[in-house]
């Protein structure tokens, strides 16, 4: 599995730009087909520029220590044992708000982490250890659900229309889209998050993994 992990990482890496990946995200959200035509750039300028403008605001008052900003912020983080796959999507973490908490899920985050080390990746990724990506990435979540930075919930799309009424939604996937770029300036990380997800997809279905592959390459740059 190694030298073909490493192979797919490397294609990975080249091709997968932070649009690219982005737009990849945006397009599996369950609204994509409900998004007016011509404005998915729109909806990913919007989740890019709020995840950098709440990253500028956090390093200024707290620095870019995940652990500092979550003591700063009052957030509780924890370790579960649960393993937690949803189709072809696996948890690494998890935000709660009643109380403030996030969760990192140890199986998830391991796995990700000994592949990376056995298959020589971190030279690719620039990094050894998926944890702080992913405690960076559930900050933000919280930001955003206390109201603690603009975020993405004002950008909202048109669900159903029935005479005088109108239904209207936000993106999941711009929420996620602006996390990862929260993550990504807040630890000056290079490589696209959803670009480290690869490794994880790959190691339970190495064949969706390669097609997931070609379908960032025909995405917008």
């Amino acid at each position: 599995m190694g030298g073909a992990l490493r192979e797919l990482m490397a294609e990975v890496v080249a091709t997968g730009t932070e649009r690219r990946c982005a737009h990849l995200t945006l397009r599996h959200d369950p609204f994509f087909g409900r998004l007016p035509q011509g404005s998915e750039e729109v909806a990913i300028g919007v989740a890019l520029s709020a995840g950098q403008q709440a990253a500028d605001r956090i390093v200024a008052q707290h620095g870019q220590s995940p652990d500092r900003i979550v003591s700063a912020l009052h957030v509780k983080v924890t370790w579960s044992d649960t393993y937690l796959q949803t189709g072809k999507a696996v948890l690494f973490s998890e935000y709660g708000g009643r109380p403030p908490s996030i969760t990192l899920y140890r199986r998830s985050i391991n796995e990700a982490n000994d592949l990376i080390r056995e298959h020589g990746l971190s030279d690719l990724l620039g990094l050894g250890d998926i944890t702080p990506v992913h405690l960076t990435h559930e900050v933000y979540h919280h930001l955003e659900m206390r109201k603690l930075t603009e975020g993405t919930r004002d950008y909202r799309i048109e669900t159903l229309s029935l005479g005088p009424i109108r239904l209207r939604t936000g993106l999941p996937s711009l929420s996620e889209i602006a996390a990862n770029r929260f993550a990504m300036a807040v630890l000056r990380i290079n490589v696209p998050v959803k670009a480290i997800e690869f490794i994880t997809i790959y190691r339970y279905n190495p064949e969706y993994a390669w097609q997931l592959l070609e379908e960032l390459r025909e995405l917008p740059t």
